[in-house]
């Protein structure tokens, strides 16, 4: 994992199997663009190392306020989803980060085991 590409302002995080590649920018060219290169570069490196991802549990979401329409990613050339909450590591993201999601699949864990 030493070797994994790293490059200036994408940030990594890994924890055991679970990945999370961020990028940040205000327009597609600032933020997908070198998004979409690193993936490139990731997908080289899977490779080399014989590493299988899979595309079916890979998920995107964009984190702003607005509405609007920005290019998908693509990993091996699968246009991938931009969804509106994904969990990692546990934890419910929406897009505007306000948790309520989290929150809601919390209070419904407790009523399944508390008030069951």
């Amino acid at each position: 994992m030493n070797d994994i590409p790293q490059v200036r302002n994408i940030m990594i995080s890994l924890y055991a199997d679970a990945t999370a590649i961020l990028s940040q920018g205000k327009t597609p060219d600032k933020a997908i663009v070198p998004l979409q290169n690193y993936l490139k570069n990731l997908e080289a490196w899977l490779v080399r190392w014989k590493i299988k991802l899979n595309v079916d549990k890979t998920e995107a979401i964009l984190f702003n306020k607005k509405n609007e329409d920005w290019p998908k990613v693509k990993v091996y050339g699968t246009p991938i989803e931009w969804k509106k909450e994904v969990k990692y590591l546990g934890i419910v993201l929406d897009k505007q980060l306000n948790f309520r999601a989290h929150t809601s699949l919390i209070k419904e864990k407790y009523n399944k085991t508390f008030r069951a």
